[in-house]
């Protein structure tokens, strides 16, 4: 996933856990690098980000 703010890459890892802030398991993400809290994806968008683009035959 990308931040929205710092535009750099923050680990799968990373949104595996809840952020800890409320104690529950919150759809945020927070960002390692500059903090910014990004909403993570559904299920559904996260498939068709990690579906691979088909090739071109030519």
């Amino acid at each position: 996933m990308i931040c929205g703010f710092c535009a750099k890459e923050i680990p799968d890892k990373v949104g595996l856990n809840s952020c800890g802030g409320c104690g529950s398991r919150c759809r945020k993400i927070h960002c390692p690098y500059c903090g910014y809290v990004n909403p993570a994806p559904g299920k559904f968008l996260e498939r068709l980000l990690k579906s691979k683009p088909k090739k071109e035959d030519g």
